[in-house]
């Protein structure tokens, strides 16, 4: 493990300890509202969701790889989805400026410009683990949302397709809510409680929804014309909002959170606007839907959560400063998920 961090005090526990206590400035993130951390022993608490298979052995060409079965496969998409990790370059000017600083940090009772430069420096790093830790946080978040979808699809070394066999997936609604002169978006949510209340004996209290599918709803000729002989408006977002809680019984969550990609080409929604997630609070099922198992590692010292590295290299110099954190959501009770395309 490379010294160089270690002179102001940024040795691999600092910053750990840093990176435990950094805020999410990614946007709002509710993944770990429905599904919290479970502190596990093992990894192999992941490897009991995903289901090993036993089909016949595929044929392949003669200088092809032959394909990895059951836990092996699992073992190397474990490193691809449920081990997250990202890591940042520091440069020898950077890591110099840090050194410098230790020697001669103030002239003259005021501070000296290399010691200005490694403060510099210091919040270089600081800022790169942040957007490290971010990075990790999207990842988190977005199996959380897909799972509570009801899959987690990804295709790494290895294809992984994890299905959590919800009870209700992509449901429709009779009309679809883009067409505001004749769909009923309240009756459907009543109707799609009442299916899961009829299966399961749980009336789900919790709607996720974007703001356009809230903007269908606000935008719905019935719904106007029922508001324009009351006080209310339905012009506002607040009041559509308002509406479908105080006539369906639920609480909306409005969700339009997005993550940018590494080149900053765009940003992708974790949730489709057109999807809509009903679920249950822990108000009407205490146990919760389920939760998201992490583990330790042993950067860690297999103490469960994130946790940091750091690696010199030699051509051209520099160190490598990285976190990671292996983690992967649960769904304990499936049946009483239900999610619609509701346009």
């Amino acid at each position: 493990m490379s010294q160089k961090l270690e002179i102001q005090g940024m040795d691999v526990a600092t910053m750990t300890e840093v990176v435990r206590k950094l805020e999410n400035k990614g946007g709002v993130k509710i993944g770990l509202d429905f599904l919290p951390f479970y502190e596990s022993a093992t990894e192999e608490t992941m490897w009991d969701i995903v289901h090993a298979a036993s089909p016949m052995a595929n044929f392949r060409a003669v200088d092809g790889e032959a394909e990895l079965g059951g836990k092996q496969a699992f073992d190397r998409a474990y490193a691809d989805l449920v081990s997250i990790a990202r890591k940042e370059r520091l440069n020898t000017s950077d890591l110099r400026k840090i050194k410098e600083a230790g020697m001669l940090p103030v002239v003259d009772g005021a501070p000296s410009l290399i010691g200005m430069m490694a403060a510099e420096a210091q919040k270089k790093i600081r800022m790169a683990l942040e957007r490290s830790k971010m990075a990790i946080d999207n990842r988190l978040e977005w199996m959380q949302i897909n799972a509570l979808l009801g899959k987690i699809s990804f295709t790494g070394k290895v294809k992984i397709d994890v299905d959590y066999g919800i009870g209700f997936y992509g449901v429709a609604p009779t009309t679809p809510w883009s067409t505001v002169a004749s769909a009923t978006p309240i009756e459907d949510i009543i109707t799609w409680q009442e299916q899961v209340r009829a299966a399961t004996g749980i009336v789900p209290d919790t709607l996720i929804m974007s703001r356009a599918a809230l903007n269908y709803v606000r935008k719905n000729t019935g719904i106007q014309e029922v508001l324009k002989y009351t006080s209310k408006s339905i012009i506002s977002f607040n009041a559509a909002k308002q509406y479908i809680e105080e006539n369906a019984g639920v609480n909306v969550i409005l969700y339009d959170t997005t993550y940018t990609a590494d080149d900053g080409s765009g940003t992708t929604r974790f949730l489709a606007e057109n999807k809509v997630i009903l679920l249950p609070s822990k108000n009407v099922l205490p146990e919760g839907l389920g939760d998201t198992a992490r583990v330790g590692h042993p950067l860690s010292g297999y103490t469960p959560g994130y946790y940091t590295w750091q690696n010199e290299e030699m051509d051209p110099y520099g160190l490598e400063i990285g976190v990671g954190l292996d983690a992967f959501p649960r769904i304990k009770h499936p049946e009483v998920l239900l999610n619609a395309n509701v346009y």
